[in-house]
C-alpha cells in the first residue's frame, strides 16, 4: 500500500507542472494574426515568442495588474520589434489586459503597425 502511495504522489508532483503552464494570448486590433507566448513559470524568467523575424525578449512583467513585453531584434539588438503595455480589466472571472501595442513588421525598413490589444491568458 505504501508503494501504490507513493507512486501516486510522485506521479501527481510530476503532473503538476504541465497543467499549470499557461498560455498568453493576445488579439491586435486591426491584424488577424493573434499573438501567442506561454507565460514563464519562474518570474526571471523571458518568454520566447514566434515572431516573423528573430526577436529576444528583454522585459516582459505582468504582475500587479500590468503588462509590459520589450522584445528585440536578434542580429540588430538596437531595432524595437514588438512592445506591449497593457492593464487588468475589472473583470474577475477572466484574467483580461488591455492597452496598446508597437510592432515592427519590417525586414530592412520600418514598417510600424500600432494601436489596441488585448490579452488573456488560458
Amino acid at each position: 500500500m505504501k508503494k501504490i502511495w507513493l507512486m501516486l504522489v510522485f506521479l501527481i508532483q510530476m503532473a503538476t507542472p504541465f497543467a499549470s503552464q499557461q498560455t498568453v494570448i493576445c488579439t491586435m486590433q486591426g491584424l488577424k494574426d493573434k499573438l501567442l507566448f506561454p507565460l514563464p513559470q519562474k518570474t526571471a524568467k523571458l518568454p520566447q515568442i514566434d515572431f516573423p523575424y528573430p526577436i529576444e525578449t528583454t522585459i516582459f512583467v505582468m504582475r500587479e495588474k500590468n503588462l509590459l513585453l520589450v522584445a528585440m531584434d536578434q542580429d540588430e539588438k538596437s531595432r524595437l520589434r514588438l512592445f506591449i503595455s497593457a492593464q487588468a480589466a475589472n473583470n474577475k472571472k477572466n484574467s483580461e489586459y488591455k492597452g496598446q501595442f508597437m510592432v515592427d513588421w519590417g525586414g530592412n525598413q520600418l514598417q510600424l503597425d500600432n494601436g489596441l490589444i488585448s490579452c488573456r491568458l488560458e
